[in-house]
């Protein structure tokens, strides 16, 4: 494969394109990840161990869960609404990447809205692919959230304090999660990789949710080296964006914030009045334009190097 061709050509039809900057800011939307991790100490007792709570903790909790149980609940719901529909539109938006690069390459024309719509149309396969793919982890993160969630309830039962054999046995399942979790790390990463050629075979190819999964992993399989060179060539290009992002962004975060941080260094006593809310905010917001700018170029410029690259693997493949 001639690298510098692939890359030459993804810029020159993301640039020729503009509407795919958009689109690749859609295909980002809500993307991230969280981890944490907690260690619990359970001392031994005849009875029940030292409460990590306050003595009226239970209480409390039941006294503002009744206050305001109904609006946790509410912004919850929302929440949780809005960030399906963040999902779906990003599912639809890289669908449409993988199509309008496709068509592009084949000669054809395309706008933010035919390229759109596209995505729109695979969106069914494209949220069955991307469940089954990462069932695994949704798996796993149910059983978390319900033996964490449980531990707890038992926890404010119990008036804030944890039974010895509640607290061993949550203990334990910590543990069997851990060493789940830990076997979890490399399909992770496997699965990271098999991915977005999956799409492309669900989208291109219009293959079903079991059979892209498959055709993920033969075209990997198969192209295992020129793959691993990507991957390489990928982290190089994200080290580059992120250094051009950051020669934006350091000047306009020292200009929102370096008053207030000038200030906690020499001691002085710091204020927020109007002037200084509206400063932050306003550099807030510019940092955020700069970076979403940075992301979606990166996201369509990457997502076209895959799928030319993908192109030139089932090519070599047939």
């Amino acid at each position: 494969m001639d690298y510098g061709q692939l890359f030459r050509r993804s810029w020159d039809i993301v640039w020729q394109n503009k509407y795919l900057f958009i689109l690749g800011f859609l295909a980002a939307l809500g993307a991230g990840g969280v981890g944490s991790g907690t260690n619990y100490n359970f001392p031994s007792s005849s009875t029940s161990t030292t409460s990590p709570f306050p003595p009226d903790f239970a209480e409390e909790v039941a006294r503002f869960w009744s206050q305001y149980g109904g609006l946790i609940l509410g912004l919850i719901c929302f929440f949780i609404i809005l960030g399906i529909v963040f999902w779906l539109i990003r599912l639809a938006a890289q669908g449409g990447l993988i199509e309008a690069v496709d068509r592009i390459e084949a000669g054809e024309k395309m706008s933010f809205g035919s390229a759109f719509s596209a995505g729109v149309a695979r969106i069914g396969g494209l949220v069955g692919l991307h469940l089954l793919i990462n069932l695994p982890f949704i798996i796993f993160g149910l059983v978390f959230g319900v033996v964490g969630g449980s531990f707890f309830m038992t926890a404010l039962r119990q008036g804030g304090e944890i039974s010895e054999a509640t607290g061993g046995t949550f203990a334990i399942l910590a543990v069997c999660g851990g060493l789940v979790g830990c076997l979890l790390v490399p399909l992770g990463l496997l699965v990271q990789v098999i991915y977005p050629f999956a799409q492309r075979g669900l989208v291109l190819q219009r293959l079903g949710v079991t059979d892209s999964i498959r055709h993920g992993w033969r075209v990997v399989r198969d192209n295992v080296g020129d793959v691993l060179l990507l991957i390489i060539a990928f982290l190089v290009i994200g080290f580059l964006f992120g250094l051009v992002t950051a020669v934006f962004t350091i000047p306009l975060a020292f200009l929102a914030a370096g008053p207030f941080v000038l200030d906690a260094i020499q001691g002085n006593e710091i204020t927020f009045g109007m002037t200084e809310i509206v400063t932050l905010a306003f550099g807030g917001i510019c940092l955020g334009l700069v970076a979403a700018a940075v992301n979606s170029v990166l996201t369509a410029y990457r997502s076209a190097t895959v799928t030319l690259a993908y192109q030139h693997f089932v090519e070599k493949q047939a």
